[in-house]
């Protein structure tokens, strides 16, 4: 089963909206009222206005897509269907004994297991993406906010540290199928063909 265009289009979207995002949090500032604006506080607003709603819009556009494919849908959150649940613990306990001896299945077979660590990192974007939006739509004028805003942003920050966790694990994945001789994980970023006709 060959990976389309959109999923291609969508994944190198989130690849580069998510690493910007995560990259201009540990260098921006929060403006304060009054003070010069520098290149910290415009990564601030580039941060929020346009790479925070554009992940968001992508993340939520590929919700969409994968939704209205139920199968699609069922294997990056197996967790609400009896059928789906089954298949991911009998993917796990095939191939998680597999990750220790250097046993991995091929990742063009598409496992319930892969597709199910993929939609934990999908879900905890979308979720980085709603506290993140709530957040900055309740922020003060004078920068306070309140409780929940606080709360709402320590949630923020901790799918945050979830997000840097996925990204670190996915990538030593990724090198570890190459090692491994799996060439085909890098169909991904196959050259993106779009028919004009």
């Amino acid at each position: 089963m060959r990976i389309n265009t959109v999923t291609r289009v969508l994944h190198m979207s989130m690849i580069i909206t998510v690493a910007f995002q995560l990259i201009s949090s540990l260098l921006m500032f929060v403006p304060e009222p009054g003070k010069l604006v520098t290149y910290e506080t415009v990564l601030f607003s580039l941060h929020i206005m346009l790479f925070g709603w554009g992940a968001f819009l992508i993340s939520s556009i590929y919700a969409m897509t994968r939704f209205a494919e139920k199968d699609a849908w069922g294997r990056l959150v197996p967790w609400f269907s009896k059928k789906h649940r089954a298949a991911f613990f009998k993917s796990a306990k095939e191939e998680l004994p597999g990750v220790f001896t250097g046993n991995l299945a091929p990742p063009e077979n598409r496992t319930a297991l892969a597709g199910a660590m993929h939609g934990l990192g999908f879900l905890t974007l979308i979720a980085l993406g709603l506290t993140g939006a709530y957040v900055m739509n309740g922020v003060r004028s004078d920068g306070t906010m309140t409780q929940d805003m606080l709360f709402m942003f320590e949630m923020h920050e901790t799918f945050g540290i979830v997000i840097w966790t996925f990204l670190a694990c996915h990538v030593s994945m990724v090198i570890y199928h190459l090692i491994l001789g799996h060439k085909h994980i890098l169909d991904i970023f196959e050259r993106i063909k779009i028919k004009w006709k």
